[in-house]
């Protein structure tokens, strides 16, 4: 797994398991620092799955609570389309992994993409692509 997948995972994975839009999820961990902490861990431990990373994160964020059910469906979706848009992203505005998935996360087309009713999360990389720079 790269480090855009990576960052992904925790990031969908987390609002499924959290009950929490993905987009609130990636501002939580910018504020709170946890995308560093994710790419100093991948130093550490790249052997290791998305499942000890989830874990690494939950000892660290604060006030949060397993959902029983879940609104946020479709994080294997978005996690399968979104590593090749922040990457193209990061290539086209120069920025860092953590600048690229703050810019996606915090623009419109983010906010939709977060959101398993808008059919954003069946979009191609291509089109989010386009969607986000026509958005931006």
């Amino acid at each position: 797994m790269n480090q855009f997948e990576l960052l992904v995972c925790c990031v969908e994975n987390y609002s499924h398991v959290k009950n929490v839009a993905s987009n609130q999820v990636a501002h939580s961990f910018s504020e709170k620092g946890i995308f560093q902490l994710i790419l100093e861990g991948y130093e550490v431990y790249c052997d290791m799955d998305e499942d000890f990373f989830i874990g690494m994160i939950d000892g660290y964020m604060e006030n949060t609570i397993d959902a029983e059910t879940s609104e946020y469906n479709k994080h294997r979706q978005r996690q399968a389309v979104l590593p090749k848009v922040l990457k193209e992203i990061a290539k086209q505005y120069h920025m860092t992994k953590i600048e690229a998935i703050e810019a996606f996360y915090q623009s419109k087309t983010g906010e939709l993409f977060a959101q398993d009713n808008t059919g954003y999360a069946e979009k191609t990389a291509e089109e989010l692509l386009t969607y986000f720079l026509e958005r931006k």
